[in-house]
């Protein structure tokens, strides 16, 4: 990722939520998720639009506010968890870029 803006990189385990569809994501860690609040840009809801590089895939995506954990959810779509075979409890590296 070589466009301007500013690089979030981090590690974090998948986690799936149950209910409908059990989807999947990571919590950013306490460092990340504080770097995102300086530097992104939220939503009237929160949300803060990224791009991130896990593994070989780049998708474009939001981050979501979690007031429970002071952090962020980046959410892992099920074609993405198959494209790197991402699974539960798996340890990914994530960088994420944030438009300034």
């Amino acid at each position: 990722m070589s466009e301007p803006g500013h690089e979030i990189r981090f590690e974090a385990e998948v986690i799936r939520f149950n209910g409908p569809g059990g989807w999947h994501g990571v919590f950013l860690p306490v460092d990340a998720a504080s770097e995102v609040r300086f530097f992104g840009r939220a939503t009237a809801l929160g949300a803060i639009a990224v791009r991130a590089r896990i593994g070989a895939s780049d998708v474009k995506t939001s981050l979501f506010p979690d007031k429970r954990r002071d952090s962020y959810l980046l959410p892992l779509k099920a074609s993405l968890r198959h494209s790197e075979n991402i699974g539960e409890g798996d340890l990914i590296k994530v960088t994420l870029h944030l438009d300034l």
